[in-house]
Formats: structure tokens, sequence, C-alpha cells
């Protein structure tokens, strides 16, 4: 049987994630042949980064290195002597079976590459030979394959130069060459631990940097193993204390001694999300490496996924990962009990301080601890309230199902005494999470007020008075609920159907009307009941605000004036019910104008000339009219502030703001 090697090459795209590796794969084939047999006592890979030749090689301090397109790497191995050979000519050879191989490895390198070139000088039957070919995505896969002898006393090498890294790669490729020193530790980490492991040099722009000295440098020794069972399943612990620049927390699974994929340690254990210190005060991070016959026996062909048990585990042979990881979080948090509870204090510390300057998550500790636990400790202020906001969400859904439970068992069973404890418990956690958003609502209102009476005392322009209860050039759809403060003027007004706040007449598209005139604020309110033949609004309210201790009006502005200005115009537009047919206003839908203002000698004189009577409070006037059938109310600004706080009284002295 015969393979199609770009065929092979084709049926599976390499991850961006997985961009180095091919250059992985071609290590650790290095490494298996220095294990064969190797030309020095410590075998020799040396990596070549070769740059894009469009820039200029002459890199400053904080500027970005060029792109890589090449890799070259070169060891002193066994080398392509004949086994060797023909077990690359066969995809899924069993060559390296005993070392995990899968045979096809070399794929990923054309799914990444556009070529690699190869070539092996090794002694074999006490002859010197030098081995040259290609692979590429033809469908033989290897080309321009040549074998000649040389007389030739030297060095014994191997060469596999990947060509031409393919443009959609690029970006993803790590560009520092310590990055990619850390990245082949952590996939070839089992390797370094063996004292044999070969020195691996990696060479960019004239420096060299020794992976295995990086590797010592970064664990300083700091390595420790353990053994764990899951079920019928053994597997190996390598815990690193991992000294580097980076906070890089993780557990790595690893199947024939490289990385396959990994998992963070803080999902399971959310206080190591950053460094931790050691008795001196260095910094470091974990990384436990885990082995496995399981692992081994479950990894996919191209060694970037292993398939672990779904669901209910059922056989004794089979383990799913979070179980596994759940194991291996218990040995981490054995080992480092007494930082990670370090940790962990200082964490909820933090969140604690956040929230008593910010009370409307007070409930979240009580209730939320777990996920609070989980915010990371590096977020700044911002952040930190966006993820408890999040929980604060996730709490209300919460509140709202479990209301729905108890409304549920008080509709089944009407007798109190029969609440069982647990009913009791979920009215409580209802009622105090439901507090705490009352509680922001009415600090809300306080300070709205505090604003208002400054304004008073200010005399703030009309815009500023108008702004505060509802913002000017704004239609109800455009705001929440708790955007604006009709309540000031009246509670029923938060519950309108359509308001057009400082908008032509012509633009408002409950009624038709060609009028530039611009009422301050023109409410359409909700109907209690509705059917066919009955009006579409239960009534309709006109608010004009006039500026603080404005005593200077003109025919055209006396408020008075405009009301009814303003009332004639909605009658006379063209309004429609729900089934969009026409219908009188006037003779269905009471209005209601209020007109906002200080009680001036002219305001005053002007409201008693029209026929307006003074409220029995004596801080405004009202009037019927019946051409209208419109009622006028005139209120001071001193009425609103005063009927609002008393309104609100209650409330303030509950939470000590009076």
């Amino acid at each position: 049987m015969q393979i199609d090697i770009k065929g092979k090459i084709n049926e599976k795209k390499l991850a961006y994630s997985n961009t180095l590796l091919p250059l992985f794969e071609a290590i650790v084939n290095s490494i298996q042949a220095i294990e064969e047999d190797s030309s020095t006592i410590t075998g020799i890979i040396e990596i070549d980064i070769v740059r894009s030749t469009q820039k200029k090689i002459e890199i400053r301090e904080n500027e970005d290195l060029p792109e890589i397109i090449d890799f070259v790497i070169k060891d002193n191995g066994i080398g392509f002597n004949e086994k060797n050979f023909d077990s690359f000519n066969y995809a899924h050879s069993t060559y390296k079976y005993q070392k995990g191989g899968k045979g096809i490895g070399r794929f990923t390198w054309l799914r990444a590459y556009g070529k690699a070139e190869i070539e092996s000088r090794y002694k074999q039957n006490g002859q010197w030979n030098l081995r040259k070919f290609k692979f590429e995505p033809t469908k033989k896969g290897i080309e321009s394959h040549s074998l000649t002898q040389v007389n030739s006393t030297e060095e014994r090498y191997t060469t596999v130069a990947l060509r031409g890294l393919k443009s959609d790669y690029r970006k993803w490729c790590n560009n520092n060459p310590e990055d990619i020193a850390l990245k082949i530790i952590e996939h070839a980490f089992v390797y370094f631990l063996n004292t044999n492991c070969p020195r691996i040099l990696i060479n960019d722009l004239g420096k060299t940097i020794v992976v295995n000295d990086l590797f010592k440098l970064f664990t300083k020794g700091q390595v420790k193993t353990n053994k764990i069972k899951v079920r019928d399943n053994t597997f190996t612990l390598s815990l690193v204390k991992l000294y580097s620049r980076k906070a890089d927390n993780k557990i790595h699974y690893c199947a024939n001694t490289r990385e396959v994929t990994f998992d963070k340690i803080s999902n399971d254990i959310p206080e190591i999300d950053n460094f931790l210190y050691d008795k001196e005060g260095n910094r470091f991070s974990i990384s436990v490496y885990v082995e496995g016959a399981y692992l081994d026996n479950n990894v996919n062909d191209e060694r970037t996924s292993i398939t672990f048990a779904k669901g209910e585990v059922e056989f004794p042979d089979e383990t799913s990962q979070e179980e596994l990881r759940k194991e291996i979080t218990s040995t981490i948090y054995s080992e480092f009990e007494d930082q990670i509870e370090k940790l962990a204090q200082t964490r909820f510390t933090k969140v604690k301080e956040f929230v008593s300057q910010h009370p409307r998550y007070k409930q979240l500790l009580k209730y939320k601890p777990n996920q609070i636990k989980k915010i990371p400790s590096t977020l700044n202020e911002e952040k930190m309230e966006l993820e408890l906001f999040k929980i604060q969400q996730e709490l209300e859904l919460e509140v709202k199902q479990e209301a729905k439970q108890i409304l549920r068992f008080i509709e089944s069973d009407g007798d109190k005494e029969s609440f069982s404890k647990s009913h009791q418990e979920l009215y409580a956690k209802i009622i105090e999470v439901g507090n705490s958003k009352l509680s922001e609502y009415v600090i809300h209102r306080k300070l709205v007020l505090d604003l208002f009476s400054k304004f008073l005392k200010e005399k703030a322009p009309e815009k500023a008075v108008h702004n505060l209860i509802f913002p000017l050039q704004t239609l109800s759809d455009e705001l929440g609920f708790e955007d604006h403060n009709l309540w000031m003027i009246d509670e029923k007004l938060s519950y309108h159907k359509y308001l057009a706040s400082d908008k032509k007449f012509r633009k408002i598209k409950e009624i038709e009307s060609e009028s530039s005139e611009r009422p301050d604020l023109l409410i359409f309110n909700k109907p209690f009941a509705f059917t066919n033949d009955e009006k579409p609004y239960e009534s309709i309210v006109i608010v004009e605000f006039k500026r603080p201790m404005r005593d200077d009006y003109s025919d055209k502005e006396n408020p008075i004036t405009q009301v009814n200005r303003y009332a004639r115009e909605v009658i006379n537009g063209i309004a429609k019910d729900k089934n969009k047919r026409e219908f009188d206003i006037r003779q269905n839908t009471p209005i209601y104008a209020y007109i906002v203002c200080d009680l001036t000698t002219k305001l005053k004189a002007s409201a008693s000339d029209a026929g307006y009577k003074l409220l029995p409070s004596g801080d405004g006037y009202f009037f019927f009219n019946d051409n209208y059938n419109m009622y006028v109310e005139i209120m001071s600004f001193d009425k609103i502030l005063k009927d609002s706080n008393e309104r609100n009284r209650v409330l303030f002295e509950k939470l000590n703001l009076t």
C-alpha cells in the first residue's frame, strides 16, 4: 500500500497555537538520534534561527525583531542510516514505537513550512556516507534524494532545515529566542530532567542561548516527584518551582515524554494566578508535569490532544481530565498550603476593602464567597468592579428563581407556620439581596435631591434642572428606569408608555404634527386596561420647566399660555390607537400639565388673572381647563424638593441619611 504524502499533509490543519510543534518534533527526533548513538559523551543539538531578509538585522533596544522564516536543527546523533531513512519513508512507522514514536511527526513540518531540507553525514559498516534529500508536499514526499560515500574524518551530523514558514503562521510564531527556549523546556521538560540530556543551543543574531543552562537557572533544582493514582491508573508528577520572569502556573499533561496540553492551576486554585514567594523572597511559578501510561495510550497521532473519559466514568481503567486535575491540585495544595492560604487571605482582603467602598456588593461576601475567591488579585478597580458586577447578576438571577420557588410554596400551602427552615433561609436571602439594591437606589435619590437643592440655591439654568429630572433631547426608549428622576414630580410618571424630552412636535411619533413648538416633556401614559374600543393612553402629561427665580416672562414665554398652546397642539394632532385608527384625544384622554418654577410676583399675578386657585399648602396653584379636558398645576421648586424629601423620609432615616 502506498500513501499520497500531499494528501496526508492536507488532511489536517495545524492549529496556530501549535506553530512551534514542527520545531519540537525535529528537536525530539534529534534527542532520540543522540540516545541511539552520539559522537560526543553529551550530545549536542544546535538550532539556528533564520529571520526575514526583508528587514535589516540591526536591532535596537525595545525594537521588534524581524520575523522568523526558517529553523535549522543540527545534531550529532546516529544519523539517517538505512534503518532510519527506511523508517522516514513509511507513514505510521513502528520503528520508534518503544519510544512513543507515532511515525507521523514529520508531517507537521509541511503543514507549517514549505519544505524541509535534510542532510546527514554518518558512519555505517566502517564507511562514511552523506545523504541528502528534500521533504516536500508532493505525492512522493521525498525529492532530490542522493547518497554518496565520502572518505573523510569530518564530524558526524544531521541537519533538518525547516524552510519557508507559511505567512499565516508567522505572526503566531514566538519571535523572542528566550521565549522559544522556554517553550522547548515546556515541551521536552522530561528530557531535561535526565542527566544525559543533550546540550541544546539556540543561535540567533550572533548570540547563543544554552537551553540547559536556562532550565537550571529557572528551576534551581527545585523539582519534586510524586505518584498519584486515579482508579487503576498511576501518574507521575514532577512539581517544579519555576523562577522565570513571567508568572506561568500550569499543569502540563505529557505523553511519550512530551507536553501535549495544559490546564491553568488557577482554574481550581484561584490564588495561584500570580507569583508565589520562597523563604528568601524570590518569586516563582508552579509547573506540574504529568506522565503516565494512560496519557501515552490516549494521545492522538499528532500529539496535540489527549482523549480523556467523558461524563460519569464507569470503568476502572478510565480517567476523566477533571478527576485527574482534582488529584493534582490536591497535591499542589498540600505542597504549598501555607503560601496559598496567605495569598487567599490577601486576595480576599483586597476584595473586602473594595466592597467596603461599594456596599452594593456586600451580600456577595456571604452568598458567593467561592466566586469572590476566583477574582484575579492583579485586577485594577475598574476590572474588579466588572467581575463583581458579573457575580452580582448571577446572584440576582439565582434569587429571582428562588423567589418563584417560595411563591409556588406559598400558593400551595398558605399556612405560614409550615414554612420549613430551608424556605426561611431562602426568604432571608431574597430580602437581603433586595435590600442591597434598594439601599443603592435610595442613596441615589438622596444624592439627586441634594443636587437639586444646590441648583436652587445657585439659581442654576433651566437646562440643568431639566437634565436632572429627565435628560434633554432624548426619548424614553433610549433610557433605563434608573436613568431619569421623574419621581420627583410624580412617582407614577416613571411608568409611562412613551416620553419625548425637548423634542419638536413634528418629531414625536405618537402624534402627527407640523409644529416646531418644543415642550420640555411630553408623556403618554400606559392604560390600566385595554380593548379594541378603548383609548391607547390613560392620560397625557405636559411638563414645562422654568429657570429658578425667573421673573421676566414675555407673553409667548409665559408658562400658562405655553401649556395651553401645547395642549391645543396635542388635541389638534392626528393621534392613532393601537390598531392605527385615528381617535379624538379631547373626548377620550385627560391631559395633566405641570409648570415647574419659582412662584415669583409676576407669575402669581398671571395665575390669578387666569383663574388659578391656590393650593391648600400655599406653595402652588391649580386649574381645570374644561375646553382641553386638562388639569394644570403650578408647582414651586421648593414644593418639589419638600414633597420628594417627605415621600422618601422613612427610607432615608432607615439608612441614616437624614
